[in-house]
């Protein structure tokens, strides 16, 4: 029989939980924390380099740089707040991976291209294939 091996992606999707939800609010806190460090460290680079006599587009460049920051600040609280309106038990989008599959002569295309893994607390409660919301426990 003739076979040809193919990459396909997957989409890999969480259910929420109360513990998700916990995890992933921490997880953007601490990364809040990370931008309003970087922030404060360009701010006291912007306050060293006023002097007069100094290249205006060091600052100008800097400037950008802060209102970077400050619109990654503002996307992750935003973040924030959408994961304290999630419900418990609904999926949602985690991220996207690859995976290779054998495809033979007379397989369902959908069956073999629309693939799915659901996580629950870390761990794979859940493998679909075609869209279907069956779960198989093979792959």
């Amino acid at each position: 029989m003739e076979s040809l091996t193919l990459i396909r992606p997957v989409l890999i999707k969480v259910k929420v939980t109360q513990d998700y939800k916990n995890f992933a609010s921490a997880e953007l806190q601490e990364a809040i924390r990370q931008v309003e460090l970087e922030l404060q460290r360009l701010d006291f680079q912007a306050k060293r380099i006023k002097d007069p006599k100094g290249d205006p587009s060091t600052g100008q460049s800097l400037e950008q740089e802060r209102r970077r920051r400050v619109e990654s600040r503002r996307k992750l609280i935003e973040q924030i707040k959408g994961i304290a309106q999630l419900n418990i038990g609904a999926e949602v989008v985690y991220g996207r991976m690859e995976s290779p599959v054998e495809l033979k002569v007379g397989d369902k295309w959908r069956d073999i291209m629309d693939v799915e893994i659901v996580l629950q607390d870390g761990v794979v409660a859940a493998i679909r294939h075609g869209g279907t919301g069956g779960e198989h426990g093979d792959d």
